[in-house]
């Protein structure tokens, strides 16, 4: 079975953006959207401001704590219930090891991975077993996420307000520069060395480079020419990877 990287082997020469549109079906059946999030109101923040960053899938609230004045944001994205993240691991493998890499370079890769997918899940829909369309909608906005995006971060890195994003290590809150409200905590944390490893590694595939513990400092430039500062596991730093993205 294709390891999950493959798909980055296969998209390596495409140029990824991170702003783009929502990818329409070509259908004459009128598909019912997902329903819109639901909300986030944090116990004990006062909500200041709200706004989309990829309808309907995730929001962002802006919450203020009204002890101390602090500000925190906050992610608010749909997530796949028990069954769907089921058939949403088998259909990774599957999208895994039947898209093949375009024939010429593309520019939007997301796009192009959305078309592609769509196609695939409509082939194996009914092997995979019945689910409600906003389901589907749903799985394919994070296999997108997960394999062409920028994955836990994909949401940050859409969001226009935000100059910097790092984070210190495991379980350790991941910080923002936001325009607005300057350096903030979010509500994104990473509960496992693993987690946090896999997607530092997936980064500096995606810019190019590679990071191990022979070679754990990497300072790489993203698609979209966002840098990025890598410190890998705890052989650099005591709390686990680290990262910055500016």
């Amino acid at each position: 079975m294709p390891k999950k990287t493959g798909i980055l082997d296969k998209l390596k020469k495409l140029k990824i953006r991170v702003n783009i549109k929502k990818h329409k079906k070509k259908t004459s059946k009128k598909l019912a959207p997902p329903p819109p999030p639901p909300k986030l109101i944090p116990r004990g923040y006062k909500i200041v401001e709200r706004y989309p960053l990829y309808e309907p899938f995730v929001h962002v609230a802006i919450g203020q704590n009204p002890k101390t004045g602090e500000y925190k944001y906050f992610l608010d994205e749909l997530q796949l219930d028990t069954l769907e993240r089921a058939i949403y691991n088998r259909i990774l493998d599957i999208l895994l090891a039947e898209i093949e890499p375009p024939k010429e370079e593309v520019k939007d890769p997301r796009k192009f991975f959305a078309e592609e997918a769509k196609k695939i899940v409509d082939k194996y829909r009914i092997s995979l077993g019945w689910l409600p369309e906003v389901s589907w909608y749903k799985i394919l906005y994070h296999a997108e996420k997960d394999l062409v995006g920028f994955g836990p971060i994909d949401a940050l890195m859409r969001d226009p307000n935000i100059e910097d994003i790092s984070c210190d290590g495991v379980n350790k809150p991941v910080y923002v520069w936001h325009r607005k409200y300057e350096s903030i905590e979010t509500n994104l944390k990473f509960s496992s060395d693993e987690e946090l490893d896999n997607l530092v590694v997936k980064l500096v595939h995606m810019a190019g480079k590679h990071v191990s513990s022979a070679f754990p400092i990497v300072d790489a430039s993203l698609p979209g020419k966002h840098r990025l500062a890598v410190c890998y596991r705890r052989e650099v730093t005591p709390f686990g990877t680290a990262f910055t993205i500016r």
